[in-house]
């Protein structure tokens, strides 16, 4: 997917926007229960408001004080981690760089490309900032040009990247990493 317009479009991916509206109302939510919670015990008077039950010292005042305790850590400490740990399991994105959806090949990719061409070459996705090589996220290459670059190699700009770097599978991987992060999805000759 690339941006449309003039000269400028070549240069540039296309923004990607990956929102989770869902999540971020549940997490509002949770804390504006909390501040209204707040509100009506601060506001109760006299002993038949919530605040007489919870500082009187009847054995029913008390288990409820310590049953609303146990409830409210159960929540706040077990179910709100267990849920964000939960969404974030499968997570397939890179939003600081607006990447996602990540296939198995891409992700490691990834993790081949940080071991080895992060160390020339700048890309956001990757956290690569470098500069020996070109700016992988101004020159946008498309998955054939990277995968010609990673097996022959190329000699211009500062440094020499030296040929076959990765071969077979991963270069083909680290090719499609690069690719999807720069928005080159299109494969074409290069």
């Amino acid at each position: 997917m690339r941006a449309v317009g003039g000269d400028d479009a070549a240069s540039h991916p296309a923004e990607r926007v990956h929102c989770t509206p869902v999540g971020t109302l549940f997490f509002v939510l949770v804390f504006v229960a909390l501040g209204l919670t707040t509100l009506v015990v601060a506001m109760s008077r006299g002993r038949g408001g919530l605040a007489g039950l919870m500082h009187s010292q009847t054995r029913g005042s008390r288990r409820f004080a310590t049953f609303l305790f146990f409830v409210s850590l159960l929540v706040l400490g077990a179910l709100v981690p267990a849920w964000v740990i939960s969404s974030e399991i499968n997570n397939d994105d890179i939003p600081s760089a607006q990447v996602s959806g990540l296939t198995d090949a891409e992700k490691r990719g990834h993790e081949l490309f940080g071991k080895r061409c992060s160390l020339c070459h700048t890309l956001k996705a990757a956290n690569a900032v470098a500069k020996v090589g070109p700016n992988l996220d101004e020159m946008a290459p498309n998955e054939a040009l990277t995968l010609d670059a990673i097996l022959k190699g190329r000699s211009a700009g500062n440094g020499q990247m030296p040929s076959e770097l990765y071969t077979g599978e991963d270069a083909e991987d680290v090719a499609k990493f690069v690719a999807k992060s720069v928005g080159a999805e299109t494969p074409s000759g290069g």
